[in-house]
């Protein structure tokens, strides 16, 4: 009970941005193909309920037959666009998600536009917009990648889960995301800093620690309990 409350109260009183603030930073910094300052990341992180939803439900897809699951996060014309869960198999999963907008003349409100949005090519969006806030650009934006891994049971009954392997690091390094995600119980991010490296010093049988990826890769790796902030270790 008195760790529970000590962490309860570290968490209240560290500084927070919310994600719908840092969102916003990662997709300026995509724009202008740059990767953050370590300093310029934020302590904690707290997320949106939609976002947990999506979470938990990869989360628990994942637990209940063993099977990875990923989703791909988009920021498209000034709004957060999740993707529909891909599936893989016991130890991989591969996404390859598309997001488009478009915008036309309104067919029976006159003075309005028509906005639709795309996911994989199906419609997943439509909203009516007054002409004067459509927008002469869309920007779209993919930001990152959360996939699964499934539990562990160990002989004595206990249940462990797998951290990041060395081809989830290599993915974000050949992606040129700023950010990656892996749920287990928890969710992790690994943020990529403009201190982190090209080169990956890690072996596909390493196994990969905190320190490590900080230390060795100089990444930003933050830890959430579920519903909860995602704090920077």
């Amino acid at each position: 009970m008195c760790n529970f409350l000590k962490n309860m109260f570290r968490s209240n009183s560290i500084p927070t941005t919310s994600f719908f603030s840092f969102y916003q930073k990662m997709a300026g910094w995509k724009s202008a193909k740059v990767f953050p300052y370590p300093f310029n990341l934020p302590e904690a992180i707290s997320m949106p309920e939609s976002f947990w939803k999506d979470v938990i439900k990869i989360y628990k897809m994942t637990d209940a037959d063993g099977r990875e699951r990923a989703i791909s996060v988009w920021y498209a014309d000034k709004e957060l666009i999740v993707t529909s869960v891909t599936k893989g198999d016991e130890s991989s999963v591969m996404t390859k998600d598309s997001i488009s907008v478009r915008y036309f003349p309104h067919p029976t409100k006159k003075g309005y536009y028509r906005k639709e949005v795309f996911v994989n090519n199906k419609r997943e969006k439509q909203t009516d917009v007054f002409h004067e806030r459509a927008p002469k650009k869309v920007e779209i934006n993919y930001l990152f990648n959360m996939h699964t891994h499934p539990k562990h049971i160990m002989n004595d009954g206990s249940i462990r889960y797998s951290f990041f392997s060395t081809q989830d690091v290599k993915s974000l390094i050949s992606s040129k995301a700023i950010m990656t995600g892996l749920v287990t119980d928890k969710l992790w991010f690994l943020v990529r800093t403009s201190e982190t490296s090209d080169y990956i010093p890690y072996k596909d049988t390493d196994i990969l620690t905190v320190d490590g990826l900080k230390n060795d890769m100089k990444l930003g790796v933050y830890c959430a309990d579920f519903n909860g902030k995602a704090i920077k270790q």
